[in-house]
């Protein structure tokens, strides 16, 4: 089973390339991909986790097939196929 990863702004830059194709194991959390496979790559930490909290970041925006999970990322499941977009908030004023 796979997910596809998409990547946008600063998180495209960090990595250097638009998405990855994730492994899954079945009944995946979102959590589990984050953490255990995302966490993995080179640049993308800080952009995925709070250095204060040490936890995942709250202004991260977070799709699967294009339907929003932030705020629910421990109970929300990947399946195969699955599209996750993980973009960084954009302030402007």
């Amino acid at each position: 089973m796979k997910a596809y990863v998409k990547l946008l702004g600063d998180l495209r830059e960090a990595l250097g390339k638009e998405g990855l194709e994730i492994e899954l194991q079945s009944h995946s959390e979102l959590k589990w991909l984050i953490e255990d496979r995302l966490l993995g790559y080179e640049g993308l930490k800080d952009h995925l986790i709070d250095p204060k909290t040490n936890r995942m970041r709250t202004d991260l925006i977070i799709l699967i097939n294009d339907r929003s999970v932030e705020g629910s990322t421990e109970n929300e499941r990947v399946r195969d196929g699955d599209i996750i977009t993980l973009a960084p908030a954009i302030a402007g004023g």
